[in-house]
């Protein structure tokens, strides 16, 4: 439970740098970009685990949502760079 709530909190953060990275007159597009995957992701796992546990046990749903959390993970450590604005080209 306590990770959870961890999980919450490092989810504002996340809000906060998108806010910090995006260009100035974009930073409302890409909130909504930002807040579009994470409600796709909220509506696709579940129905994807729902399969899962249907048809097998706790396993491979569970096999699932660790291997998110890897992917995640590498690609915050491998494919985020320096932390910067990006700058408008207007």
């Amino acid at each position: 439970m306590s990770i959870a709530f961890f999980a919450t909190g490092l989810a504002s953060i996340t809000w906060s740098l998108v806010a910090s990275l995006a260009p100035k007159r974009l930073i409302g597009l890409t909130g909504g970009v930002f807040n579009f995957v994470g409600g796709l992701s909220a509506v696709i796992t579940p129905a994807i685990i729902g399969y899962l546990a249907d048809g097998t046990s706790f396993f491979y749903p569970l096999l699932f949502i660790v291997c998110l959390g890897f992917i995640g993970a590498l690609s915050y450590i491998f494919l985020v760079g320096k932390i910067e604005r990006i700058e408008d080209r207007v």
